[in-house]
C-alpha cells in the first residue's frame, strides 16, 4: 500500500513538472459537466478534476490517481481508449471534438465530446495524454457552430430508429448535400450516417441493460438491417458485442 501511495505521488509530481501551473485544471470544476484527465505514457492517471473523480465514484483525486482505464471500464472499451491514446502520442497531434459514448464506473452510457492532446516535455518528449470530456446533451446550446445544423439534429434525434435520408437533412438546413456533409463532419468529426448509428447504439445500450427484448428484436427496433449488422456496428462503437454488454447487467 505504501509503495502504491508513493507511486501516485511520483506520478502527480511528474505532471507538476510538465506544467508548473498544472493546478489550472481545477478551474474546469467551474464548468458543469466537464471532466479533465491526464495520463502518463503507460495510461496511468496522473490528474483529474473533481467532476471526473465523482463520475467514477471516488472520494478524492488522490484515490483516483494511479488507476488506468482497465481498472475502471470494461476491458474492450479500455482497449479502445488505449489505442486512441497511443495513436495521439505517436502522431504528436491532438484529436478534438470526438463524439462518442462514454461509460462511467456503473456502466451507464451517455453522449460526450472528447478532446485529447499529447503531453510534451520541455525537450519535446511525449510523456502522456491529457484531455477533456464534456457532456454533449447537457450543454449542446453552448456550441454555436452547431446552430446551423439544429433542424437536422432535431430530426435525427426524433427519427434515428427509422431510415433517415441524408439528402433530406441537408434540405432542412438549406445546404447542398456536400455542404451539409462537410459542415457536419467539421463539427462532429463523423459523418451524419455515423452519428445516426451512434444514436442507435446509445439506445441499444439502454435496451440491453434494462429490457427483456432479444438482441434480434433490438436490432429490428432500431432500424438495423439484421442482427449481424447490428452486432458489427455495436462492437465497433462499444468494443463489446451486444451479448457481452448485456452480460454485465445479469
Amino acid at each position: 500500500m505504501i509503495d502504491a501511495i508513493q507511486a501516485q505521488k511520483r506520478r502527480k509530481s511528474l505532471f507538476n513538472k510538465i506544467n508548473p501551473t498544472s493546478s489550472f485544471y481545477h478551474l474546469f470544476d467551474c464548468v458543469p459537466g466537464l471532466s479533465f484527465f491526464a495520463k502518463d505514457g503507460d495510461g496511468v492517471l496522473l490528474a483529474a478534476n473533481r467532476h471526473l473523480v465523482s463520475l467514477y465514484g471516488f472520494e478524492s483525486e488522490d484515490d483516483f490517481i494511479g488507476h488506468t482505464d482497465f481498472d475502471l471500464l470494461p476491458r474492450r472499451l479500455a482497449e479502445k481508449y488505449r489505442r486512441d491514446d497511443i495513436a495521439i502520442m505517436e502522431r504528436r497531434e491532438p484529436a478534438t471534438k470526438i463524439v462518442e459514448l462514454f461509460l462511467n464506473r456503473q456502466g451507464i452510457p451517455s453522449w460526450f465530446l472528447t478532446s485529447k492532446y499529447p503531453i510534451l516535455s520541455e525537450s519535446n518528449e511525449v510523456l502522456g495524454v491529457m484531455g477533456i470530456i464534456q457532456d454533449y446533451h447537457q450543454h449542446r446550446e453552448k456550441f454555436p457552430a452547431e446552430q446551423e445544423l439544429n433542424k437536422a439534429l432535431s430530426h435525427i434525434h426524433d427519427h434515428f430508429r427509422e431510415k433517415v435520408a441524408i439528402s433530406e437533412l441537408a434540405k432542412m438546413c438549406d445546404l447542398s448535400l456536400r455542404q451539409f456533409g462537410r459542415k457536419f463532419k467539421g463539427f462532429f468529426n463523423i459523418s451524419p450516417q455515423q452519428y445516426i448509428i451512434k444514436m442507435r447504439i446509445h439506445e441499444a445500450c439502454d435496451l440491453l441493460g434494462n429490457g427483456s427484448l432479444s438482441i434480434g428484436d433490438i436490432a429490428f427496433t432500431l432500424g438495423f438491417y439484421d442482427q449481424s449488422s447490428f452486432t458489427v456496428q455495436f462492437k465497433k462503437t462499444m468494443s463489446l458485442t451486444p451479448l457481452q454488454y448485456r452480460k454485465q447487467f445479469i
